[in-house]
């Protein structure tokens, strides 16, 4: 859209008007061309735009735009068979742009798509919010972040086969993603999996000795919680093997005074 004191400017001044004739006019009149101006006559133009536009209000502008002072130009959004080219199809299949760059999607897009996904899974809109990861996942398939996303959003909507699935394929792209790690050994305990869980915990464990990140915490808890169910399940069997009721927890003493 051209700026309002610009086309304001080009009007036309009738015989005897004592409108003072812009600057802008004054240097079409010459015959200047945008490109043949110097910086002084764009700064002085303006200047003289942000003169006249100071005290202008938003219904000014309408008022403008409905007496045909002011003209809208719509630009075409650009086409996005223009971005299938040869080049960009041979990037595609070696893997070095994906399907949504392809499109002319940029990641900066993406990325605020998946915000926007993000706070629907917050909601709890889990459909909604697969609806746009799934979309994201298809034409971005190298991004984990994406991949760990539908993961969660499976794992709510107690689809745990794809979940599981999903934060597989986001350790394969990111191996130091530890939430996934988590996650899928969550997934794998409710299944009874415990082996194939201790070993994702542990990894989860091992990326972050120190435990600064909150999931590796929830794996140690996790890890000393299967440990401790394992133990107890071991010594029931064995109990039952030999024909001896399985030991019991002692009761806690009294309290200390």
């Amino acid at each position: 859209m051209k700026r309002a004191s610009e086309a304001m400017a080009t009007k036309e001044t009738k015989p005897g008007d004592k409108t003072k004739t812009s600057k802008l006019d004054q240097l079409i009149a010459q015959g200047k061309r945008p490109e043949d101006l110097t910086e002084a006559e764009k700064r002085e133009i303006l200047e003289e735009v942000d003169r006249e536009t100071k005290n202008m209000t938003a219904d000014d502008i309408v008022k403008a735009v409905e007496r045909g002072e002011i003209k809208i130009e719509y630009v075409d959004p650009p086409n996005p068979i223009n971005n299938f080219t040869e080049e960009n199809f041979k990037k595609f299949l070696f893997g070095k742009i994906t399907w949504a760059q392809l499109e002319g999607m940029t990641m900066e897009q993406a990325y605020a798509i998946a915000e926007f996904g993000y706070s629907m899974y917050q909601q709890g809109r889990y459909k909604d919010s697969r609806t746009l990861f799934e979309g994201l996942v298809i034409g971005n398939p190298y991004d984990p972040y994406f991949h760990a996303m539908l993961g969660a959003i499976y794992t709510k909507l107690d689809m745990h086969e794809e979940a599981a699935q999903e934060f597989s394929i986001a350790i394969e792209l990111d191996p130091e993603d530890i939430n996934s790690y988590v996650n899928r050994g969550e997934l794998l305990l409710q299944h009874g999996e415990f082996e194939y869980a201790m070993e994702d915990l542990k990894a989860a464990i091992d990326l972050d000795p120190d435990g600064k990140n909150p999931a590796s915490l929830r794996a140690r808890a996790l890890a000393a919680a299967t440990a401790a169910a394992i133990k107890e399940l071991i010594e029931k069997k064995e109990a039952e093997a030999k024909g001896q009721a399985p030991k019991k927890p002692a009761p806690p003493g009294p309290a200390k005074k």
